[in-house]
């Protein structure tokens, strides 16, 4: 996560870091400029989905589980985040889902997928934003 934090810094953006209380073999990077701290799980998802943008990187079980939650979410609630797969791995994990699970085209509309950070940052920047006074928003991208 601290490449995806410097370069989302670099950009220009405000990166919030979720970390969890107990994982203390993970630190927190430096590029960063807000913590927001969760000591369970429903905790680190609802600081997801006050998100205005979330990047799912290549990851493990843990990012698939936090995505498909945002994911859900935009299915069925009024929530105004951005849910973006980053990253060449997405696209076969999005097709054998749509291919083996209940997902039909208007499922796959909540989603986007960038093959590269330059799109994905073109992407958010090109999206309305709520700012952190708005409904449901921070004004920042989590990560």
């Amino acid at each position: 996560m601290e490449v995806a934090s410097l370069a989302a810094a670099s950009a220009g953006g405000t990166v919030v870091g979720l970390p969890m209380r107990g994982w203390d073999h993970l630190t927190p990077n430096r590029w960063n400029h807000e913590l927001r701290w969760s000591d369970t799980y429903p905790q680190r998802l609802a600081h997801l989905l006050a998100a205005d943008a979330v990047v799912a990187l290549d990851g493990g079980i843990g990012t698939l589980s936090e995505a498909a939650v945002v994911w859900a979410a935009l299915q069925t609630e009024p929530v105004p985040v951005d849910l973006i797969f980053l990253g060449t791995g997405w696209p076969p994990v999005i097709e054998s889902l749509a291919a083996h699970l209940v997902i039909d085209e208007q499922d796959l509309a909540h989603v986007t997928v960038c093959a590269d950070p330059a799109h994905a940052i073109a992407h958010i920047r090109s999206r309305p934003r709520s700012g952190p006074a708005g409904p449901g928003g921070s004004g920042r991208a989590h990560g």
